[in-house]
C-alpha cells in the first residue's frame, strides 16, 4: 500500500537527517491515504476556489450551501445573486462562474487528466481566473493523487514547517529530499497541526 510505504521512507529520512521533530511525530502517526475527490473535475475546482483564504470549517459551511446550486442553469437570473447569498465574495463569484461556462474543463476526465503533461495540466487550470498555483497543487495531490506535491505558499504548511523544521530553510530545495512522497509529507504536516 503506497501510504505505508510513503509514511516508512519518511520515517527513514527524518531518522537520517535528524529531524527529530518530524520523526516523533511520524513514529505516532498511521499512514495517511490521498483521498481522491468524487466530484466532477468541474466541481471539484470550484470546491478548491471556495476553500481558497478560508479555513477548513468556512469553506465546508460554503460548500454544503453553493453545491446544490451547481445544477441549476448559468443563465439563470439569480444564479450569481445564489452564489453571493450562499457566501461567496464578488471575486469567487465571478471566477465560480467562469469555471462553470469553461466548456474544455467540462470535457475532460480524469484519465485525459492523468495523462496530460503537468505543464498542459497547468496551462489548462491557470488560463482560468481564481486558479493560480496553489490550486494546480491541490488538484494535482487530490484529484489526480500525485504522491510528490507540496504546496510551499499553504499557510498550513508554513505552520507546520516552523514546528518541524525548525532552523532549516523553507524552500523547494530543502523538500526536495522527501521525494518522491511530499504529498504524504504535506498530509502528515497538516495534521501535525491539530
Amino acid at each position: 500500500m503506497e501510504s505505508k510505504k510513503a509514511l516508512k521512507s519518511l520515517i527513514e529520512i527524518a531518522k537520517n537527517k535528524k529531524f527529530e521533530a518530524l520523526n516523533e511525530h511520524l513514529l505516532n502517526t498511521q499512514p495517511i491515504k490521498i483521498n481522491l475527490s468524487s466530484l466532477n473535475f468541474v466541481h471539484y475546482l470550484v470546491s478548491v476556489v471556495i476553500s481558497q483564504q478560508l479555513s477548513t470549517k468556512s469553506a465546508r459551511t460554503i460548500w454544503l450551501r453553493v453545491m446544490p446550486l451547481l445544477d441549476k442553469p448559468l443563465a439563470s437570473k439569480n444564479f450569481k445573486e445564489s452564489l453571493r447569498e450562499a457566501g461567496l465574495s464578488g471575486p469567487k463569484t465571478q471566477y465560480v462562474v467562469g469555471l462553470l461556462s469553461n466548456k474544455e474543463l467540462a470535457l475532460v476526465d480524469r484519465k485525459k487528466l492523468l495523462d496530460m503533461s503537468v505543464e498542459d495540466f497547468q496551462t489548462l487550470l491557470l488560463a482560468n481566473k481564481g486558479i493560480g498555483p496553489w490550486s494546480v497543487q491541490m488538484a494535482r495531490m487530490f484529484f489526480l493523487g500525485d504522491p510528490d506535491i507540496l504546496p510551499l505558499n499553504d499557510l498550513g504548511i508554513k505552520h507546520a514547517h516552523q514546528n518541524l523544521f525548525r532552523g532549516h530553510p523553507m524552500n523547494k530545495n530543502f523538500y526536495e529530499q522527501f521525494s518522491p512522497w511530499r504529498t504524504y509529507l504535506s498530509l502528515i504536516m497538516w495534521r501535525s497541526l491539530s
